[in-house]
């Protein structure tokens, strides 16, 4: 039976919705760690890097513990053996971090070759796209190692690109109508020199992250069972 991308995304938000009360609990410590990270990016020299890092933990966290409450079933089989799938987690979300931020480099090279920068934005879209599978695939521990899951990841991927966008771009709308709606009104704009005056949008705008952050992992985990698990090709 084909599954369409309308009936995916929803049924990932109604669970979510059903289980709201496991998902409280799931969702605390990333929404603490995604607020740090707008005070760790103020500190002198190592603030990206902490950040990042900061980051990293939050998406670790939300995606490890909805990918594995989503297909065990059970909260409390959760925690179970997670150690070593929330370290190869967090490994590539952080490598993945690092490589999105790379971006931020041709912002110093001389203008001719600032350019360069919207290619290597592609090609991090493209890669995020192929290896997207390989973190719930990470949070089950599924067998092989990282390398084995991206190169697993890009063949189940395969003929799924088109669906895999669209339902990132729904699970995302709240942030993107968010944003789009600041962009309309410049004074509600978040002003880089007044840090405390536009926390309260950057604080909301992280929550509204962190909510997309669960909705797409949870839409990863149906799609990781349906493809790699299941093996059904007409997902």
């Amino acid at each position: 039976m084909e599954i369409q991308v309308h009936t995916l995304v929803f049924d990932a938000l109604s669970f979510m919705r059903d289980n709201a009360k496991v998902f409280r609990k799931y969702i605390f410590l990333p929404v603490v760690f995604s607020f740090a990270s707008l005070f760790l990016v103020k500190v002198p020299n190592f603030g990206l890097a902490l950040a990042s890092v900061s980051n990293s933990l939050a998406l670790a966290l939300l995606g490890v513990s909805a990918t594995r409450f989503y297909l065990m079933g059970k909260a409390e089989k959760v925690a179970d053996g997670a150690n070593r799938p929330f370290a190869r987690f967090f490994f590539l979300t952080f490598f993945m971090t690092v490589l999105g931020h790379m971006a931020e480099v041709f912002t110093l090279l001389p203008k001719e070759f600032q350019g360069s920068m919207f290619l290597w934005m592609i090609l991090g879209f493209w890669i995020n796209l192929k290896i997207c599978l390989a973190f719930p695939a990470l949070a089950m521990d599924h067998p092989g190692s990282v390398w084995d899951n991206i190169r697993l990841s890009f063949n189940w991927t395969r003929g799924y690109g088109f669906k895999i966008v669209t339902a990132f771009l729904v699970c995302y709308c709240p942030v993107i109508f968010f944003t789009m709606t600041l962009m309309q009104i410049p004074a509600l704009m978040p002003d880089e020199k007044d840090f405390w005056g536009s926390l309260p949008q950057l604080m909301f705008s992280d929550f509204l992250i962190v909510f997309s952050m669960l909705w797409s992992s949870l839409v990863l985990a149906k799609l990781y069972e349906g493809i790699a698990l299941k093996g059904n090709s007409s997902i």
